[in-house]
């Protein structure tokens, strides 16, 4: 009759293997050479014997014999690796050298090694030992992969909180890797303009995703005290030059959209094309080339930040995207290409946007192929909706003058709550960089016009105006 019998009593925590064979030559050898190695065997005779003892018991290993006979050895092995899960429980295989299509058919179902009969203890030994450290390393890798999908969501969290999030923004993120190498942030400036970042970081994966939220912080902060996007960017430039190691550097597209929905001004440094798309007809009004190298590889230089001026309408669209896009292959190998994505934006189907065309396009194109690298689509409309001034009248407020001696003055005029709400020493600062140039020295006026803004706001004066001169 035949029955599951133990070599030793099964505690919880017993290290045990389950041993799947009708030949008690095998099993006795077995069961001896594993309690040297101070592991308990558990001996099934039969497939339902098998399945009944797993599904009640703990076990480390299983050996099945492929000379088993009341099923298929691989139908065995599929069953098992069901049953298994996620677990790591590895399956090793007893053959003969002669069961080549026995063979052939358990590689399909997944087995982890392999032992020709007849084998020695050492080869069983070793076989065990070289599972288990097998075994160390997946348990190391998922536990790696716990705390980048935790550090992820912390990242993720972080970010998004240092941008404002936009339904009219049509917008596509897919990582090659649990973390991304491409950032895209939007952030309002003072004066009720847009600014708006994409960057793809050398590589992906954790190691390209670290210079995301000093970048974002930079980013959003500049932007909110009212800086101009080149200074943002020499900034964020010098952060990044100190951060990365010489082999990694940050590609990026910055734009600044008037809030009168008028021009766009866009600086491109080592990312792909931009593309201006006109509302009314649909066609490409302006292609932006990448005119200036990324960001972190050099110090700054003159005029390395200048931005170039392009006008727009209402309702005009700025397609942006990383080279992820563009560099995807299909199964035969191909890539998706710029043919693809300019034959999508000149789509002037009334019943999808162009956001919607270039998505359906790229998902039918891929397939189920994983990208090579990140990806990240943003189409940007020119629309009211982006253009919500929290304080209308400080444009108002902000001027520039020539006076009758060819020199220059610039004020603005602060009052109520735009007292607490909006430091005015960087746009004065800003200003005064874009009259006498980047390469303007103007930390040691910032810190004595920013004393002065303290000392004045300190001694609770009803309204404040700060004036210079030159």
């Amino acid at each position: 009759m035949n029955a599951i019998s133990y070599n030793a009593p099964v505690t919880k925590n017993t290290v045990q293997a389950l041993v799947i064979s009708s030949s008690n030559e095998i099993i006795s050898y077995i069961e001896k050479n594993l309690e040297r190695s101070g592991i308990s065997t558990v001996v099934a005779k039969t497939v339902k014997q098998a399945f009944n003892f797993f599904s009640k018991n703990q076990i480390s290993y299983v050996l099945v014999d492929t000379a088993l006979t009341d099923v298929p050895c691989c139908e065995l092995i599929r069953s098992l690796r069901a049953n298994i899960g996620e677990q790591y429980i590895p399956i090793i295989i007893l053959a003969s050298t002669d069961d080549e299509e026995k063979l052939s058919n358990c590689i399909s179902a997944g087995y982890d090694d392999i032992l020709f009969k007849p084998f020695t203890s050492l080869a069983l030994k070793t076989r065990i030992a070289s599972l288990d450290k097998i075994g160390e390393l997946k348990q190391l890798y998922k536990d790696s992969l716990n705390e980048q999908v935790v550090a992820k969501r912390i990242l993720t969290s972080a970010i998004g909180e240092r941008r404002i999030h936009f339904e009219e923004i049509g917008f596509l993120s897919r990582s090659k890797a649990i973390f991304s190498g491409d950032l895209f942030l939007t952030a309002r400036h003072p004066d009720g303009s847009l600014n708006i970042l994409l960057a793809d970081f050398t590589g992906h994966g954790l190691s390209a995703a670290m210079g995301a939220l000093p970048v974002a912080d930079t980013f959003r902060t500049m932007t909110k005290k009212g800086f101009e996007p080149d200074y943002i960017l020499e900034n964020i430039n010098s952060k990044l030059h100190t951060l990365l190691p010489t082999s990694m550097f940050m590609a990026c597209i910055v734009i600044n959209i008037s809030n009168d929905l008028k021009h766009a001004r866009i600086w491109n440094g080592g990312m792909p094309d931009i593309y201006i798309r006109e509302h009314e007809t649909g066609s490409v009004i302006y292609t932006i080339e990448s005119s200036h190298v990324p960001l972190g590889i050099t110090e700054t230089t003159s005029n390395q930040y200048r931005l170039i001026t392009v006008d727009v309408t209402p309702g005009d669209q700025l397609i942006l995207f990383t080279d992820g896009l563009t560099e995807s292959l299909n199964e035969d190998g191909d890539m998706f290409g710029q043919q693809r994505l300019e034959a999508c934006l000149q789509n002037n189907s009334k019943e999808k946007t162009v956001f919607e065309a270039l998505v359906n396009s790229f998902n039918e194109f891929c397939g189920d192929i994983e990208p090579l690298d990140d990806v990240t689509l943003a189409c940007i409309p020119c629309v009211s909706e982006l253009m919500q001034i929290n304080n209308a009248d400080v444009s108002k407020n902000m001027q520039i003058a020539c006076s009758r001696d060819n020199s220059w003055h610039w004020y603005i005029e602060l009052g109520g709550l735009n007292l607490r709400e909006i430091n005015p020493v960087p746009n004065a600062i800003s200003e005064i960089r874009k009259i006498f140039g980047a390469s303007a020295s103007t930390d040691e006026l910032s810190s004595i016009m920013s004393v002065l803004y303290k000392n004045a706001i300190e001694h609770e004066k009803p309204e404040v105006g700060l004036q210079d001169t030159n």
